[in-house]
């Protein structure tokens, strides 16, 4: 049975007890190339529980070996901006590791996908191809289309924009395509402050939590619960265990969920999902989508902020 780990503490110091409960060190000794994938969505710091906190990205990788090549990737809106105001490009020069914006990345993979449900194909970072050790560490945060956005969503971000904007119109289903194209061989949730209600525009919930599992299945699940979330509302983890991406039940060790649990709110505004869901197709079909959420959702995002409806 898959191990979760849950503790509580600040974002480095629990960074390191939860991967000494899964006996992280273990799992990664000997690996030579390896990739850290940080949740940065959009440019905005990680106290407003929308972007990893670096401290947590830092613990990982004092952990990792002396001889391991690192690097830390992540391909979303303006990430080089998001880098830098997270204090990721000082990882640099203390540790010596890659940073990379997948954006500029001009090398990727077009990968055939083992019974797809949506895609034949997925178009995915080469450096991500070939690591021999993958790292996705997630948000606890809610999101309005998977329900959740947790270790397994966080993997988009390793995919062109192209495939990203298409992966998300067609969530829960097109995420399979994507795990059976790459699973990450470890996983955490930087939980130190989540977000509920949207995953993009900041509504923070401190929390003090960091989850970490060699299963992203079981450790989704685990932030689930933790953020009350029904399973029903993020389908795609009963998809992936029934898939057999990772196990649905896990022994969990540290905190206790009904120490921890908190009711996360729903429902932001989000044209990938819902009755918007059709407009948002659309949109990506006809090659708009990244014009609209660069040009016109900034000014709805406004609006409705001062109607506090989100």
């Amino acid at each position: 049975m898959s191990i979760v780990a849950i503790a509580k503490g600040g974002a480095y110091e629990a960074t390191v007890k939860a991967l000494e409960l899964t006996n992280f060190k273990k799992f990664v000794k000997g690996k030579k190339k390896i990739v850290i994938k940080p949740n940065l969505v959009v440019p905005i710091h990680s106290s407003k529980g929308i972007t990893t906190d670096v401290d947590v990205v830092r613990a990982i990788i004092e952990c990792l070996p002396n001889s391991s090549r690192v690097a830390v990737v992540e391909g979303a809106t303006d990430t080089s901006k998001t880098f830098k105001l997270n204090g990721y490009d000082k990882l640099i020069e203390e540790y010596g590791i890659e940073l990379v914006d997948l954006n500029e990345e001009d090398e990727w993979e077009v990968v055939k996908v083992e019974n797809p449900l949506i895609f034949e194909n997925i178009k995915i970072a080469r450096r991500v191809v070939e690591s021999d050790f993958l790292v996705s560490v997630g948000k606890l945060k809610i999101h309005s289309i998977a329900g959740i956005t947790g270790s397994i969503k966080n993997m988009m971000g390793t995919c062109s924009k192209d495939q990203r904007l298409k992966i998300h119109a067609y969530i829960p289903k097109s995420l399979m395509d994507l795990l059976s194209v790459r699973v990450p061989d470890f996983a955490l949730i930087d939980g130190i402050v989540g977000s509920e209600i949207d995953e993009n525009i900041p509504h923070p919930v401190k929390m003090n939590l960091v989850l970490a599992s060699k299963d992203c299945v079981a450790l989704d699940k685990t932030a689930a619960k933790i953020m009350d979330v029904n399973l029903l509302a993020a389908p795609y983890i009963t998809m992936a265990s029934e898939r057999g991406f990772g196990k649905f039940e896990a022994d969990l060790v540290g905190e206790r969920v009904e120490d921890v649990r908190r009711t996360f709110k729903r429902g932001g505004f989000n044209l990938r999902s819902g009755s918007k869901r059709i407009v948002g197709k659309l949109l990506i079909e006809i090659g708009a989508f990244e014009w609209f959420y660069r040009n016109i959702f900034p000014i709805i995002r406004k609006i409705n902020q001062k109607k506090k409806i989100f």
